[in-house]
């Protein structure tokens, strides 16, 4: 197992991290309570401490696209801290949701004051860019196998727990339908991709938990190999 990418926070110096917390206060949200809609006025960004939060658009039919999973050590709402723009997205929570509130004018004059911490969000920013080309060649040269792949690998890498033969489990935040959603790929395409994984040995399911039996073999498969 891979080590787990690093979060915003975590790529903080320990004096930047009191800064940037010690700047805001805590807020919370119960499960499925939305944290901010697309098109609010982004006066604050939140820094997640504990919980996990879907981000998500709406299509033209109502349909829902989940654009990414976020959890603790994620920054929420760096875009608008530089261009003070409106909410992309919708920001809902998964589970109960802690996070530190920091209005965008308090961040700005952290910002100010100390420079390595305006870096760190100009990596997030960059890093942010560069995955969502990722997943604009994935949706446009992948299968839906190799889709729903990538986002196990994601869950797994982020959010799973190593076992000591290897394997990684992971309590599953989302459904069968939000993982399809989020892999853009159908319901039946993404239930057909989990079972080929279960038949090669990849993976076991259970009732909102995934074990991942071979990571490298997992990889594979996410990389269209």
């Amino acid at each position: 197992m891979t080590t787990s990418p690093p979060t915003f926070l975590t790529s903080l110096t320990a004096t930047e991290r009191e800064a940037l917390l010690g700047a805001g206060h805590v807020r919370r949200w119960g499960s499925g309570e939305v944290l901010f809609h697309e098109g609010d006025g982004a006066g604050s960004a939140l820094v997640i401490v504990d919980g996990l939060v879907k981000i998500r658009k709406r299509g033209p039919d109502g349909d829902e696209l989940i654009l990414s999973l976020c959890g603790p050590g994620d920054l929420l709402g760096e875009v608008g801290v530089v261009q003070g723009a409106t909410r992309s997205a919708d920001a809902v929570a998964l589970q109960r949701v802690e996070a530190i509130s920091v209005a965008v004018g308090e961040l700005r004059a952290l910002l100010a004051r100390q420079p390595q911490l305006a870096l760190a969000l100009l990596e997030l920013v960059a890093r942010r860019l560069r995955i969502a080309d990722q997943r604009r060649l994935e949706f446009a040269a992948a299968e839906s196998l190799p889709r729903v792949t990538s986002r196990l690998l994601e869950l797994a890498e982020r959010f799973g727990e190593s076992g000591p033969d290897g394997s990684v489990a992971v309590e599953m935040p989302i459904s069968q339908e939000e993982l399809a959603s989020w892999a853009a790929a159908s319901r039946e395409s993404t239930a057909r991709a989990l079972r080929t994984l279960r038949e090669l040995g990849l993976i076991e399911t259970r009732r909102r938990r995934i074990v991942v039996r071979d990571v490298e073999g997992l990889r594979a498969h996410g990389s269209g190999l």
